[in-house]
């Protein structure tokens, strides 16, 4: 019996813009590394509030203001089905070069709710951080409204697909866990991977029980302890990306509430406001 592939589909947002471009390549390369289809979604933007402003969103659906004229409209689909068309051409250049399954969908002007419903379906999304262009969620937002894991890019999005070198952040928590079971198919294909706890606490031996379910999925990992308080813990993860060289951290995403993370400060927050590496992250 085949057994079936575990990252069978991946979506990524392309909007035509030069942080796009690079962002349809690293896809679609991970794309091909895995025989995946990648879609590439251009969520329609929101009218502007007028024709000086920018989309504004205050965590609503946007609406039409009163009395748009209609020449302001037309020119707005006009512009966005143009822009439509130069991210089309970009993603599908990114797809043959890289010589992976792909596809495209024009999605409505809907707050996001499309770019959501879409990455529900899908094994992997592969998003920017922060805002996402033309789309009033963030990628948090989406990442925990989708149910499954992404992969999140920082500003430069890197040179090439992360995933050679991984870093796992552990803190045996569910989150973390989750995160672990969503990256199986990264892990095992890695060329190496460590496992980093940060503890303040002494630690008696090695966690033989972890280091057996890395193992069993065909992954030899190292663990890496590191005697720290939790408020140091986003700090270490920094440094053990550049001393063992990773490409990828996987994380759990927001181990407790948004708000106390707001609050009193936590790793999701420091290293997604400004991500070293890529970081693959799941709920």
């Amino acid at each position: 019996m085949t057994r079936p592939n575990p990252l069978s589909s991946m979506v990524t947002v392309a909007d035509g813009s030069e942080a796009a471009v690079r962002r349809n390549r690293i896809a679609a390369e991970l794309a091909a590394r895995f025989d995946a289809r990648l879609t590439g979604a251009f969520p329609r933007p929101p009218l502007p509030v007028s024709v000086w402003d920018e989309p504004v969103y205050w965590g609503l659906p946007p609406t039409l203001p009163p009395a748009v004229p209609p020449e302001i409209m037309a020119d707005h689909e006009r512009r966005t089905d143009a822009r439509a068309e130069e991210a089309r051409l970009a993603f599908e250049a990114a797809a043959a070069a890289a010589g992976c399954r792909s596809d495209w969908l024009v999605l409505p002007a809907d707050g996001g709710a499309g770019f959501i419903d879409l990455a529900r379906r899908t094994d992997l999304t592969v998003l920017p951080s922060g805002r996402l262009p033309t789309v009033g969620p963030d990628a948090v937002d989406i990442a925990l409204a989708a149910g499954g894991p992404a992969l999140i890019l920082p500003g430069q999005d890197g040179a090439s697909a992360p995933g050679r070198r991984i870093i796992v952040a552990w803190n045996g928590g569910r989150e973390a866990a989750r995160a672990v079971r969503d990256a199986w198919p990264l892990l095992s294909a890695a060329e190496a991977v460590h496992v980093v706890i940060v503890t303040p606490a002494p630690v008696d031996g090695p966690d033989s029980r972890l280091q057996r379910y890395f193992e069993e999925h065909g992954c030899t990992a190292r663990v890496v302890v590191v005697r720290e308080a939790d408020a140091g813990a986003a700090e270490v993860l920094r440094d053990q990306v550049g001393a063992l060289e990773a490409d990828l951290v996987v994380m759990g995403l927001y181990g407790r509430s948004r708000l106390r993370e707001t609050v009193m400060g936590g790793v999701s927050r420091d290293l997604l406001r400004d991500p070293p590496v890529p970081l693959l992250v799941s709920h």
